[in-house]
């Protein structure tokens, strides 16, 4: 048997990282109502955003969130381009990809 493996992405993350977040909705702030454990992919296409969620509890979905201006920036741009590029790499390693 021959296996071969050739690099057909349109785009890679720049960084993946893995974050928790807990949603605390009591007036101490010692309860947690939501808890969410999930990947986040950044992608950064020609200056502009792009980042993709899939949730550890769910894991073969994932969401695009974006694209945005900038890293830092929740103003949504139009940039269809660079989204198909990552909903490229996304439908190659998710059942069911998304977008917000």
């Amino acid at each position: 048997m021959h296996f071969t493996r050739e690099n057909t992405d349109a785009v890679v993350p720049s960084e993946i990282e893995h974050k928790i977040e807990d949603v605390r909705c009591d007036e101490t702030g010692d309860e947690i109502d939501q808890h969410y454990n999930f990947m986040e992919y950044h992608f950064e296409i020609d200056g502009i955003d792009l980042r993709a969620r899939a949730y550890l509890d769910d894991i073969e979905v994932a969401i695009i969130l974006g694209p945005f201006e900038l890293r830092s920036s929740i103003k949504k741009i139009d940039q269809p381009k660079a989204t198909d590029r990552v909903l490229s790499y996304l439908r190659l390693r998710f059942r069911i990809v998304q977008q917000s």
